[in-house]
Order: structure tokens, then sequence, then C-alpha cells
């Protein structure tokens, strides 16, 4: 695989108010896994990105997710929060929020 993702999250709010924090690197995951997040991480437009910021907080059962994403040399680093999350990042969201419960989870 010839592309390098590195992506880390922190999650923070909802019903159990229990963080979670996680960083993964396309380098050092197993194959599929590595494969996955570069999918994932290439179907976003981290141009798009650049405005994304959490909007008016609605409750404290919603999710704040911390998010920093590196591609080919690129750099994308803000905060995103329910219900306003771009639907583009749901995918990822999920993926590293099941990686924080270890690979396979």
């Amino acid at each position: 695989m010839s592309e390098h993702v590195r992506a880390e999250l922190r999650r923070s709010g909802g019903f159990a108010g229990r963080p979670v924090h996680v960083q993964v690197d396309s380098a050092t995951l197993p194959p599929a896994d590595a494969a996955r997040l570069v999918q994932l991480v290439s179907t976003i437009d981290l141009s798009r990105l650049g405005a994304a910021r959490p909007g008016p907080p609605a409750g404290a059962d919603l999710m704040s997710y911390d998010l920093m994403i590196e591609r080919g040399g690129r750099r994308w680093q803000g905060t995103v929060a329910d219900p306003t999350i771009p639907a583009g990042l749901r995918p990822l969201l999920q993926f590293l929020t099941r990686y924080s419960h270890g690979p396979g989870a």
C-alpha cells in the first residue's frame, strides 16, 4: 500500500460520558484495517471540512469529536458534534470508535 494515512479521535459526551481516545496509522495497522482507513479517508474532501465546527450544544447526551486526519502531506484538524456531523465523516468516526475497543471489535 503506497498511501499513508494517520488519524486521531477524541470523543466526549454521550449518555454514559465515557471518553474515547484512539490514534491509528495505516503503516502500523493490520493490512485489512489499513486499507479500510485509507479508503474511508480518501472519500473525504479535506478542503471542504475547513469550516467544520460544532454547532450549539443541544444536550449533554450528544457526542463531540475532536478529529485529526493526515493524508498525502495534508492535515485537517477540527471538532464536529452531533447532530451536525458531516455525512462524509460518519463512517470514519464509526471506524475509529470501533477501533478504540481493539482491532476487529
